[in-house]
């Protein structure tokens, strides 16, 4: 019920924000926050609450990048970083297609991070995981 609600929500919280964008005769709105917005929030969350407890064959991957969610915070920006010079200075054509270099963008910024907590994790430095990475 609530994933129904969800699904619901967002095709006329994307209708509202256009219909007070046109009705405003701006180009561009401020954010703000709308009773229907905050409603599609809450409903979001009781979503996430009541799948909680079934079990799932996702459930434990997205545990285990609950628990490392801190060190991507932390490395994520490097990470961003250097993709996207990476990208420009060997790919610079990936730059103007956004259905690649987005996806890209969103594996670095996951896997280095990831990669670089693995490495720390088995290497010899493994004592300081917790002051880096949280």
């Amino acid at each position: 019920l609530w994933v129904a609600g969800v699904i619901a929500l967002l095709p006329l919280g994307i209708v509202e924000w256009e219909t007070l964008l046109r009705l405003s005769g701006e180009a561009w709105l401020t954010p703000k926050e709308t009773v229907l917005d905050n409603l599609y929030s809450l409903v979001v969350i009781l979503a996430f609450l009541s799948l909680g407890s079934s079990e799932h064959p996702l459930w434990r991957p997205i545990t285990n990048l609950g628990a490392r969610s801190y060190g991507i915070y932390l490395v994520h920006p490097l990470a961003l970083t250097v993709a996207a010079r990476a990208t420009y200075h060997l790919a610079p054509w990936m730059l103007g297609s956004q259905l690649l270099f987005q996806p890209l963008l969103l594996a670095a910024g996951l896997g280095i991070p990831l990669l670089l907590m693995a490495i720390v994790r088995r290497s010899p430095a493994r004592w300081s995981y917790q002051f880096q990475f949280g």
